[in-house]
């Protein structure tokens, strides 16, 4: 534990989202772009394999259906965020992934990072409905790349909100 935590240094890594998600999409199950990229369509839509709001009735290639569903404004917005928090939460990010070996945690950006929908019939409220919404609250995820020497944190995923589970912001 203190030895990935030495080896993981001082200095924060910096994350580029396109080469992150090649790189450990495949292996690690990376995925901000294919399921948060500002790239992936906003609106519904039968014909198209991923939108948004589809998300919210599993549409297409989506597995689940899930209550919230977002995407990032453009991909500037994307890497900075995700790379500002990394560097503000560095500390705690490198004992998370020393102890554990993943760090999950949030942040309000306090500005548009991203938009998407929420299902305002979630929970018993009554039938599945989207309703537009633009975020200023990210979730991020990140793992170390298993066996890697020296460690190698890789983002797993990172994606604007609409909520956040208590406790993470």
């Amino acid at each position: 534990m203190i030895d990935v935590y030495e080896r993981l240094g001082d200095t924060p890594p910096e994350f580029n989202v396109a080469r992150n998600d090649a790189a450990y999409g495949k292996t690690e199950g990376a995925h901000t772009l294919a399921h948060h990229g500002p790239d992936v369509p906003l609106h519904r839509d039968p014909s198209l394999p991923r939108t948004i709001e589809g998300r919210l009735w599993t549409d297409g290639h989506w597995e689940r259906a899930e209550n919230w569903s977002y995407r990032w404004t453009n991909h500037t917005t994307m890497n900075r965020e995700i790379n500002n928090y990394v560097r503000d939460n560095w500390e705690k990010i490198r004992n998370d992934l020393a102890i554990e070996g993943t760090h999950t945690g949030a942040f309000n950006a306090k500005h548009r990072v991203g938009e998407g929908f929420y299902n305002d019939g979630a929970y018993g409220a009554g039938t599945r409905h989207a309703r537009y919404d633009a975020a200023s609250l990210v979730r991020v995820s990140i793992d170390l790349v298993p066996g890697s020497d020296p460690p190698q944190p890789f983002l797993v995923t990172a994606f604007p909100a609409g909520i956040v589970p208590f406790g993470l912001l």
